[in-house]
């Protein structure tokens, strides 16, 4: 339950069903599979999901499969360019989500992070690997939440403690 509030909450930030509709009228020859409010990166290589930087400065965009390609924002990939696409399950303090990875003959290396959407496991337009997936911590990001930590640690001693 809490998962389809956070994602009809996050489809409401993004508009999700006003971009999908736009371009379905725009490109009247493609049909509209899947679409979701997503954080997208572009990595170097097929690397692990990880929080980090790329994270914070993703693109965020509706991602949306087409019969021909999946877009988002400012990239377009095309399905017949597709070597491999991963959907990953994983588990966060605010409910489930998903991770698309997708590798191109390009070379290029795409991972979209989604709320849970039966959408994406339900469709027949890609033949997805689905797994269970875990985002491990990057040395940034570590420091980042030990520095939070100890804020909220002197902030607690400062207001109540101290006095």
């Amino acid at each position: 339950m809490i998962n389809q509030l956070l994602k009809g909450l996050v489809d409401l930030i993004y508009g999700t069903r006003r971009v999908r509709r736009k371009y379905q009228l725009d490109n009247p020859t493609e049909k509209v599979f899947a679409a979701d409010a997503c954080k997208g990166i572009m990595t170097t290589s097929n690397q692990d999901i990880q929080h980090g930087l790329d994270w914070m400065i993703s693109q965020r965009a509706v991602i949306m499969l087409t019969n021909k390609k999946i877009v988002c924002g400012k990239w377009t990939i095309l399905l017949d360019n597709i070597i491999s696409i991963q959907l990953l399950k994983i588990n966060s303090l605010l409910g489930g989500g998903q991770v698309l990875k997708i590798q191109t003959k390009e070379g290029k290396n795409y991972q979209f992070g989604m709320q849970l959407n039966p959408e994406w496991t339900n469709q027949q337009v890609l033949q997805l690997t689905l797994e269970k997936g875990q985002i491990k911590h990057s040395p940034l990001s570590v420091i980042i939440r030990l520095a939070a930590i100890g804020c909220l640690i002197y902030w607690f001693y400062e207001s109540f403690i101290q006095n």
